[in-house]
């Protein structure tokens, strides 16, 4: 399901971007619009850690309402194997969501 298609190191810091080509079946739960059964396509995941923070950019090819979708963010846990949760509203862009570990 995911792709390493590059890893990079900082002195403090990491960043692992993956390739993927999988579809989300958003459940309904988002606050901001009617997701219930949108079909959203995920094409890359970028993981970036480090010591003081951490954050994962999704881009896919729906809207930025998917936002508190719940099923969307299962999906992206799923698929990178620890929970994850959207950041605040304002982060969030069509074609690309703004995650960090939950």
């Amino acid at each position: 399901m995911l792709t390493v298609t590059s890893v990079e190191k900082d002195t403090d810091s990491i960043t692992t971007n993956y390739a993927c080509n999988f579809t989300v079946t958003c459940d309904g739960t988002s606050i901001w619009g009617d997701t219930a059964g949108r079909k959203v396509h995920v094409t890359n995941i970028a993981v970036y850690k480090s010591d003081e923070s951490n954050s994962i950019t999704v881009t896919h090819d729906s809207t930025w309402d998917i936002y508190t979708d719940e099923g969307f963010a299962a999906a992206i846990s799923a698929a990178l194997g620890y929970s994850v949760d959207f950041t605040e509203q304002g982060m969030q862009d069509d074609e690309f969501a703004s995650m960090e570990l939950a």
